[in-house]
């Protein structure tokens, strides 16, 4: 990530509230009501990330929810026992190279 000091414990632990810490195996078997709980979960994330990251106004750019969803659930089907905050991290970094800097960026 672009942010140089991450907040966390000294040993660099962090509570993960909500469905972040849900399995990705969790993730990908989840119905209609479960992927809406994912779903806004994910949009405080990237909230979050935006703001917390230097020189970014949208990480995810002209990315639909749906583009984010699939990149999501291909990841979690590769890697089950990973918690769904470890995916939407991963998958930040994968969408920093075409982050929007700032407001008037095409």
């Amino acid at each position: 990530m672009a942010n140089s000091a991450n907040a966390a414990d000294m040993a660099g632990r962090y509570l993960v509230s909500g469905v972040g810490k849900d399995s990705c195996r969790s993730f990908v078997d989840a119905d209609g009501v479960g992927k809406s709980y994912y779903r806004t979960w994910l949009s405080g994330y990237i909230t979050s990330h935006n703001y917390n990251s230097e020189e970014t106004y949208s990480v995810v750019n002209k990315k639909t929810v749906d583009e984010l969803e699939a990149w999501l659930r291909g990841y979690c089907f590769s890697n089950t026992t990973h918690t769904y905050e470890q995916a939407v991290k991963n998958l930040m970094r994968k969408l920093e190279y075409f982050k929007k800097k700032n407001f008037y960026d095409k």
